[in-house]
């Protein structure tokens, strides 16, 4: 049999609670939890941290997953208590005391007197009159009690926090019963005051039955050890083969490098060869016309001192020297001529770089982790004709961006027509791609992406195109029967536009055919079968219809034709119970009724068997209920002036509206519809007009005004669409249904 938590937990605590310490801790105030409470979410905080959290609204985003959670009518104390953490927490104490950390005090007395036993039984310290009357007593006399000293000299003892007792928050008694029926811990006055015939008994006995059903958890947790094990393994190996490939491609650099680095050596060692070369053959030319310029200089300088010597001597000397003077001067001035006097223009040597910037020589790319891609921006809903731009980014398998970018992305839409749009992608060289787009048609698109030429199965996204809203002042028609319809109340489509609508005054269900002709009535008031006491909500699914028989407590299941097929329901707080049901909606053959008095959405079978319950601690008084294109349930609740959102599970992921006027605002919602593209529109009773939100709350359109004319409304009550996108709304208090044209 598996373990519990607590016995899992106790066993690890004289070696790792401390470590686990930081667990502990409140992530709001950072201090080590007080009063833990759950949000919806899940997560866990200090009661008082949850009290500063509350908005105007009654409503706290969880600081970690940043889900609206709804705070219950009794505050922050409603919510439920994390007695996980909280024995943890007690546990942790203990043990601080046990290892002299902090001060141990007798916790039967305020004497100061020394404690010197720990007493498990009990788990609290006593001083030694204390222990003596602990032994005496009859109660806890063969109590198993440890002595301080041994505890702090043995670390393995084993000891545990004993839990504190849960009381009853409306009562104060100890919480010692289990109703089943409710499921929840209740006082012995509870189970005579609200759980009156509900299935109830000691907690001692419900815990030894519903301990039995987590017997059967043993073999799959061993098998989810088992597999995890391997799992583990195997992330090891590649993160061995990582650090493997690392060292190797480290290696490969260091070998590139070095190479390159003896390949440019031996460059540069050559190219100085060719400058020493070049520079030997420039200077030997200059080095012979120097020496012509020096032989010439030479013979000048000599004849200009025979020149000088023939002026000083005397008048026979110098005319018997004349001729040879003269005949030298003639050929040494022939010989200058004939020299080149202008000096040797040699090849101008240049180092050039190629290229002029220093090149690179090797780059290091790793290709994105194509399911760690992440779209943002794109909106769920687009419009015809507009370019709609949305942004990609590529990530490595951490879930950081690839901020080199370089990666290959492809972008398609197929709408189901078979037509194929080709988006742009702009590569931002940081690891984001730029998509756009424009498609021409309405209807509904699947968008593929890839990666590197790897198509992402994973990726694929729903789209809806479709035209903008028309605005919508005047209905195209008007339903009156004649001038017979009572107090329309709830309305809903088949598939193929055969439409039906209850009449809350008459009792009545009337069945129209596509073309807004009536095909026939049926019901009268009454508590027999194919009666109604105020007949709510209706809805169909392929081949029935179901009534809500909000008078009776029960929902009445008819063929499309309106014969009586069966009931279910009637009237109480247990499961497959209703109390004063309103709206209802089919969905892949679950029926979805909620229940104004009962404060939830109750799910059955097309046969009328209980599944699930839904919303219990958000909804006040839904008033109906209806199902997304996306599953989605929306619930719209009159008195918090708003519509919640859930997961065909029963989580709460969101709201939409708050109480007002303005638009976008919503004042009591009493019914809501979805079309394809998951826009919702909702019918308003105390602002007389019908809202188009989209499925996040963004306003789209509006229309209708309090009054008695066309457009006009008193009271609407039900909201249906037509497969067209017509709107049809049951116009309760001018006693007709007004037909508006479609959406897009």
């Amino acid at each position: 049999m598996c373990k519990s938590y607590i016995e899992i937990t106790s066993q690890m605590m004289a070696h790792d609670l401390k470590k686990a310490a930081q667990n502990l801790t409140c992530p709001v105030c950072y201090s080590i939890y007080k009063n833990p409470k759950y949000l919806p979410c899940h997560h866990s905080y200090c009661e008082a941290c949850l009290e500063n959290l509350i908005k105007e609204n009654f409503t706290i985003n969880c600081p970690e997953c940043r889900q609206t959670a709804i705070i219950p009518a009794g505050g922050v104390k409603e919510l439920a208590d994390n007695f996980f953490i909280n024995r943890l927490v007690d546990q942790l104490i203990l043990q601080n005391k046990v290892e002299n950390e902090v001060e141990v005090k007798c916790d039967r007395c305020e004497e100061p007197d020394p404690v010197v036993t720990y007493c498990p039984d009990c788990s609290v310290f006593l001083c030694h009159v204390c222990n003596e009357a602990h032994s005496r007593d009859k109660m806890t006399r063969d109590h198993g009690k440890i002595p301080l000293a041994e505890l702090r000299s043995k670390k393995d003892v084993p000891i545990r926090a004993k839990p504190k007792p849960q009381m009853c928050k409306e009562h104060s008694n100890e919480l010692v019963y289990y109703c089943e029926t409710c499921q929840e811990l209740v006082c012995l006055y509870c189970t005579v005051k609200d759980h009156v015939g509900h299935i109830h008994d000691t907690t001692k006995q419900m815990a030894k039955k519903h301990k039995r059903e987590l017997e059967g958890f043993e073999v799959p947790l061993e098998e989810m050890t088992k597999d995890l094990l391997k799992v583990h393994d195997g992330i090891s190996r590649i993160r061995d083969k990582i650090i493997k490939q690392k060292d190797e491609v480290k290696r490969k650099i260091d070998q590139y490098y070095d190479d390159l680095n003896r390949a440019l050596m031996r460059q540069k060692e050559q190219l100085k060869q060719q400058v020493d070369k070049i520079e030997s053959q420039e200077e030997k030319a200059v080095i012979q016309q120097l020496e012509k310029v020096e032989t010439v200089q030479e013979k000048v300088m000599n004849m200009k001192s025979l020149h000088d010597e023939a002026m000083d001597s005397s008048d026979q000397e110098f005319l018997s020297a004349k001729k040879q003077i003269v005949d030298r001067m003639q050929k040494l001035t022939e010989n200058y001529k004939q020299m080149n006097t202008q000096p040797l223009e040699t090849a101008i040597v240049k180092f050039s770089p190629a290229p002029e910037s220093f090149p690179k020589f090797g780059s290091i790319h790793v290709h994105a982790n194509p399911e760690a891609m992440e779209i943002i921006h794109l909106p769920s809903n687009i419009i015809v004709g507009k370019e709609v731009e949305c942004t990609i980014i590529t990530k490595y398998v951490s879930g950081s961006q690839h901020f080199q970018g370089g990666d290959k992305v492809a972008v398609t839409l197929k709408s189901s027509k078979g037509n194929v749009t080709s988006a742009s992608v702009t590569d931002n060289d940081d690891g984001s791609h730029r998509v756009s787009f424009v498609v021409q048609q309405i209807g509904e698109y699947k968008l593929s992406i890839s990666i590197n030429g790897q198509e992402l199965y994973k990726q694929f996204r729903k789209l809806m195109a479709r035209t903008n809203y028309r605005t919508i002042e005047i209905p195209r028609n008007t339903i009156t029967n004649d001038g017979n319809l009572g107090e329309p109340w709830g309305i809903a489509f088949r598939s193929d536009d055969t439409w039906a609508v209850t009449d809350y005054l008459k009792h009545h269900v009337y069945i129209f055919d596509s073309d807004d002709q009536l095909i026939t009535t049926f019901g009268t008031k009454g508590t027999n079968n194919g009666q109604f006491k105020n007949p709510r909500g209706v809805t169909f699914d392929d081949y029935h219809l179901f009534v809500v028989d909000s008078g009776n407590h029960r929902v009445q299941k008819f063929d499309v034709n309106g014969n009586y097929l069966l009931q279910f329901g009637g009237k109480g707080p247990g499961e497959g119970n209703l109390n004063d049901p309103r709206g209802i909606t089919a969905h892949n053959g679950m029926v979805y009724i909620a229940e104004q008095s009962n404060k939830r959405i109750s799910v059955f079978t097309g046969d009328g068997q209980f599944s699930l319950l839904i919303g219990k601690g958000y909804l006040n008084n839904p008033y109906n209920v209806v199902v997304s294109v996306n599953d989605l349930i929306f619930v719209a609740d009159y008195n918090h002036h708003c519509v919640y959102s859930f997961t065909m599970t029963g989580v709460n992921v969101g709201k939409i509206g708050t109480q007002g006027n303005e638009f976008g605002q919503l004042n009591n919602p009493v019914s809501l519809a979805t079309d394809p593209c998951g826009f919702i529109v909702i019918a308003e009773n105390s602002n007389h007009r019908v809202s188009i939100l989209t499925d996040n709350g963004n306003f789209v359109h509006c229309f209708g005004s309090k009054g008695n004319g066309d457009g006009q409304f008193s009271n609407p009550r039900g909201v249906a669409l037509k497969s067209n996108g017509s709107i049809y709304v049951c116009d309760r208090n001018n006693n007709k249904i007004q037909i508006f044209s479609h959406l897009v």
